[in-house]
């Protein structure tokens, strides 16, 4: 069996089947879009509320997601691979632009974000974001935006910039996070002398 046919093989036992219950299709479409939304949103309050080592971390993350999700916008531009409804398979949920299918944005984003804290001291941490971004990618899948090697392309992308970033990031993490919080302090000095963040 070739790999594309593998791929339009698993793409038809996780897209949305006719009899779908509404609720399912609810759930997928809110985890599908939404979600990352949440995710940016907890994001924003533990940075804001959260102690340094938090603080960190979430820094971490950041950096190896806009690294890892800056390849991911290059080589979809460059694979250029069309999304499930435009070769017309399956049913799709969502509007969305037909843009480069392969590898998935969000599938980067999770998982880069995952295997940032993965590997670090966080690593319970990790594993449930590793859960989410797995939860993401079949959401993806169920409503027809995207096929499972996407999934697998960004997943493989995001473990590879987090692996080969790692040793960067141990030494020139203490430089750039006195360099972020000197700026954050800066612009935030008055929330935070009230105690209205920290």
């Amino acid at each position: 069996m070739s790999l594309e046919s593998l791929n339009l093989d698993l793409f038809s036992i996780l897209n949305v089947p006719e009899q779908a219950s509404p609720l399912m299709m609810h759930f997928a479409t809110f985890v599908a879009h939404d979600l990352v939304y949440l995710l940016i949103t907890c994001f924003a309050l533990f940075w804001f509320y959260g102690h340094q080592n938090s603080k960190v971390l979430i820094l971490k993350a950041f950096v190896f997601c806009c690294v890892a999700l800056s390849i991911s916008e290059v080589a979809s531009y460059l694979f250029n691979t069309p999304r499930p409804f435009v070769m017309h398979v399956g049913q799709t949920l969502i509007a969305h632009e037909a843009t480069g299918s392969f590898p998935s944005n969000h599938m980067t984003i999770f998982s880069s974000i995952a295997f940032a804290y993965y590997f670090s001291a966080r690593r319970d941490i990790g594993r449930f974001l590793l859960a989410v971004a797995w939860l993401v990618a079949w959401s993806r899948i169920y409503v027809g935006v995207h096929f499972p090697v996407d999934m697998f392309g960004a997943f493989i992308l995001s473990w590879a910039v987090n692996l080969a970033g790692l040793k960067l990031w141990h030494r020139y993490q203490t430089k750039l996070m006195c360099w972020v919080m000197f700026l954050y302090e800066k612009l935030f000095s008055a929330l935070i002398q009230r105690g209205l963040i920290k």
